[in-house]
Protein backbone atom coordinates (compact mmCIF):
# COMPACT_ATOMS: atom_id res chain seq x y z
CA UNK A 1 0.00 0.00 0.00
CA UNK A 2 1.25 3.55 -1.03
CA UNK A 3 -0.28 6.74 0.28
CA UNK A 4 1.44 9.81 -0.89
CA UNK A 5 1.28 12.52 2.45
CA UNK A 6 -0.28 16.47 1.98
CA UNK A 7 2.40 18.10 4.40
CA UNK A 8 2.52 21.07 6.04
CA UNK A 9 6.43 22.28 5.95
CA UNK A 10 8.29 25.38 6.65
CA UNK A 11 11.32 25.70 4.10
CA UNK A 12 14.42 26.90 5.32
CA UNK A 13 16.81 29.93 3.91
CA UNK A 14 17.59 27.53 1.68
CA UNK A 15 13.80 27.23 0.19
CA UNK A 16 14.52 28.56 -3.26
CA UNK A 17 16.61 25.29 -3.82
CA UNK A 18 14.56 23.13 -2.05
CA UNK A 19 14.60 19.44 -4.10
CA UNK A 20 12.08 18.43 -1.70
CA UNK A 21 9.01 16.93 -3.16
CA UNK A 22 7.03 15.13 -0.41
CA UNK A 23 7.15 12.09 2.14
CA UNK A 24 6.11 8.68 0.88
CA UNK A 25 4.79 5.93 3.77
CA UNK A 26 4.35 2.73 2.31
CA UNK A 27 2.63 -0.32 4.58
CA UNK A 28 4.88 -3.48 4.39
CA UNK A 29 2.93 -6.83 4.56
CA UNK A 30 4.69 -8.45 8.04
CA UNK A 31 2.46 -11.38 7.04
CA UNK A 32 1.46 -11.15 11.20
CA UNK A 33 4.92 -12.61 11.83
CA UNK A 34 4.84 -9.60 14.97
CA UNK A 35 2.05 -7.62 16.40
CA UNK A 36 0.84 -4.40 14.55
CA UNK A 37 1.70 -3.03 11.31
CA UNK A 38 4.86 -2.22 9.57
CA UNK A 39 5.70 0.69 8.00
CA UNK A 40 8.77 2.44 5.61
CA UNK A 41 9.45 6.17 5.16
CA UNK A 42 10.68 7.45 2.45
CA UNK A 43 11.40 11.20 1.25
CA UNK A 44 11.00 12.40 -2.17
CA UNK A 45 13.29 14.45 -4.18
CA UNK A 46 12.59 15.91 -7.57
CA UNK A 47 15.73 14.34 -9.57
CA UNK A 48 17.32 11.33 -9.58
CA UNK A 49 20.61 12.83 -8.52
CA UNK A 50 19.37 14.90 -5.45
CA UNK A 51 20.54 13.89 -2.07
CA UNK A 52 19.22 13.12 1.51
CA UNK A 53 22.13 13.48 4.07
CA UNK A 54 20.66 14.50 7.70
CA UNK A 55 17.34 13.84 9.57
CA UNK A 56 17.35 16.29 12.35
CA UNK A 57 16.35 18.13 15.70
CA UNK A 58 17.66 21.16 16.70
CA UNK A 59 16.21 23.93 18.81
CA UNK A 60 12.59 25.40 17.76
CA UNK A 61 12.49 22.36 15.06
CA UNK A 62 12.23 19.39 17.20
CA UNK A 63 12.67 15.66 15.93
CA UNK A 64 9.64 13.44 16.92
CA UNK A 65 8.43 9.91 15.96
CA UNK A 66 6.28 8.82 18.43
CA UNK A 67 3.46 5.58 18.58
CA UNK A 68 0.08 5.81 20.64
CA UNK A 69 1.47 1.73 21.40
CA UNK A 70 5.00 0.99 21.89
CA UNK A 71 7.39 0.03 18.61
CA UNK A 72 7.94 -3.58 18.02
CA UNK A 73 11.40 -3.63 18.65
CA UNK A 74 13.33 -7.45 17.36
CA UNK A 75 16.24 -8.53 20.21
CA UNK A 76 18.25 -8.91 17.25
CA UNK A 77 18.21 -5.38 15.64
CA UNK A 78 18.66 -2.35 17.35
CA UNK A 79 18.06 1.41 16.81
CA UNK A 80 19.70 2.02 13.51
CA UNK A 81 19.22 -0.17 10.08
CA UNK A 82 22.76 -0.99 10.14
CA UNK A 83 22.52 -3.21 13.42
CA UNK A 84 19.88 -5.48 10.91
CA UNK A 85 22.58 -8.10 9.98
CA UNK A 86 21.48 -9.22 6.92
CA UNK A 87 22.51 -13.04 7.45
CA UNK A 88 20.45 -13.06 10.62
CA UNK A 89 17.04 -11.86 8.60
CA UNK A 90 16.78 -15.22 7.10
CA UNK A 91 17.20 -17.06 10.71
CA UNK A 92 15.08 -14.58 12.77
CA UNK A 93 12.19 -13.42 10.37
CA UNK A 94 10.92 -11.11 13.17
CA UNK A 95 14.19 -8.99 12.15
CA UNK A 96 12.94 -8.03 8.97
CA UNK A 97 10.30 -6.00 10.82
CA UNK A 98 12.38 -3.91 12.97
CA UNK A 99 11.91 -0.80 13.85
CA UNK A 100 14.95 1.45 12.71
CA UNK A 101 15.89 4.92 10.98
CA UNK A 102 18.02 5.30 8.12
CA UNK A 103 19.25 7.02 5.29
CA UNK A 104 18.79 5.20 2.09
CA UNK A 105 19.81 1.24 2.99
CA UNK A 106 17.73 -1.29 5.04
CA UNK A 107 20.56 -3.51 6.91
CA UNK A 108 24.06 -3.32 7.43
CA UNK A 109 25.22 -4.30 4.03
CA UNK A 110 27.34 -1.12 2.84
CA UNK A 111 25.57 1.12 5.39
CA UNK A 112 27.27 3.80 6.74
CA UNK A 113 24.86 5.32 8.70
CA UNK A 114 25.83 7.43 11.81
CA UNK A 115 24.02 9.53 14.80
CA UNK A 116 25.07 12.42 16.46
CA UNK A 117 24.55 14.28 19.96
CA UNK A 118 20.74 11.95 19.70
CA UNK A 119 19.70 8.98 22.46
CA UNK A 120 17.64 6.01 20.78
CA UNK A 121 17.32 4.73 24.72
CA UNK A 122 14.38 5.19 24.61
CA UNK A 123 13.42 4.03 21.25
CA UNK A 124 15.29 1.16 21.39
CA UNK A 125 12.92 -0.20 24.65
CA UNK A 126 9.49 0.53 22.51
CA UNK A 127 9.55 4.35 23.09
CA UNK A 128 9.17 7.49 21.23
CA UNK A 129 11.96 9.15 19.57
CA UNK A 130 12.68 12.88 20.42
CA UNK A 131 15.48 15.04 20.14
CA UNK A 132 16.16 18.79 19.94
CA UNK A 133 19.91 18.33 19.32
CA UNK A 134 20.86 15.36 16.85
CA UNK A 135 20.64 13.68 13.71
CA UNK A 136 21.35 10.42 12.14
CA UNK A 137 23.09 11.06 8.77
CA UNK A 138 25.24 10.01 6.19
CA UNK A 139 28.28 11.60 4.15
CA UNK A 140 27.44 12.98 0.58
CA UNK A 141 29.73 10.74 -0.95
CA UNK A 142 27.93 7.59 0.30
CA UNK A 143 26.02 6.02 -2.23
CA UNK A 144 23.08 5.19 -0.05
CA UNK A 145 22.23 8.92 0.39
CA UNK A 146 21.60 9.24 -3.79
CA UNK A 147 17.83 8.79 -4.61
CA UNK A 148 18.51 7.17 -7.77
CA UNK A 149 15.83 6.62 -10.44
CA UNK A 150 13.45 6.02 -7.78
CA UNK A 151 13.54 9.46 -6.34
CA UNK A 152 13.17 8.58 -2.82
CA UNK A 153 15.06 8.09 0.11
CA UNK A 154 14.48 5.16 2.83
CA UNK A 155 14.47 7.42 6.47
CA UNK A 156 12.93 4.69 8.89
CA UNK A 157 11.07 1.28 9.22
CA UNK A 158 8.15 1.19 12.39
CA UNK A 159 6.19 -1.45 13.41
CA UNK A 160 3.41 -0.22 16.03
CA UNK A 161 -0.19 -1.81 17.02
CA UNK A 162 -0.91 1.86 17.42
CA UNK A 163 -0.88 5.10 15.65
CA UNK A 164 2.67 6.42 14.36
CA UNK A 165 3.45 10.31 14.21
CA UNK A 166 5.83 12.33 12.93
CA UNK A 167 8.23 15.10 12.48
CA UNK A 168 11.43 15.35 10.73
CA UNK A 169 13.97 18.03 9.50
CA UNK A 170 15.98 17.10 6.35
CA UNK A 171 18.93 18.03 4.82
CA UNK A 172 20.62 17.27 1.49
CA UNK A 173 21.86 18.61 -1.28
CA UNK A 174 21.67 18.60 -5.39
CA UNK A 175 24.02 18.77 -8.29
CA UNK A 176 23.64 22.65 -10.21
CA UNK A 177 26.21 21.72 -12.49
CA UNK A 178 27.52 18.34 -13.52
CA UNK A 179 31.15 17.28 -13.19
CA UNK A 180 33.35 17.55 -17.17
CA UNK A 181 36.41 16.22 -17.99
CA UNK A 182 37.36 19.75 -17.04
CA UNK A 183 35.74 20.88 -13.75
CA UNK A 184 33.90 19.77 -11.01
CA UNK A 185 30.30 18.83 -10.15
CA UNK A 186 28.75 21.74 -8.35
CA UNK A 187 26.29 21.49 -5.97
CA UNK A 188 23.47 23.53 -4.49
CA UNK A 189 22.27 22.44 -0.51
CA UNK A 190 18.33 22.09 0.43
CA UNK A 191 16.80 22.33 3.50
CA UNK A 192 13.33 21.66 4.89
CA UNK A 193 11.88 22.06 8.03
CA UNK A 194 8.47 20.62 10.33
CA UNK A 195 7.31 18.25 8.05
CA UNK A 196 4.90 16.04 9.23
CA UNK A 197 3.87 12.01 8.85
CA UNK A 198 1.19 9.58 10.00
CA UNK A 199 1.20 5.78 9.47
CA UNK A 200 -1.73 3.93 11.12
CA UNK A 201 -5.71 4.51 11.48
Amino acid sequence: MKKFLTLALLLSSFGAFAQFDGLLVEEVDNQGTVPGKTYRIYVQVKNSFDYLTAVYGFKDNKLSITSTKPFFQSAYGGAMANSVVRRTVNEKPELKYDSWVTIGYADNYQNAVNSFLISFDAFETGGNLETTDGAWYVTPDQQQSKAGAAKKILIGQFTSEGVITGIVNLQGRTVTKPSTADTKAEWETWEVKDVNFTCGE
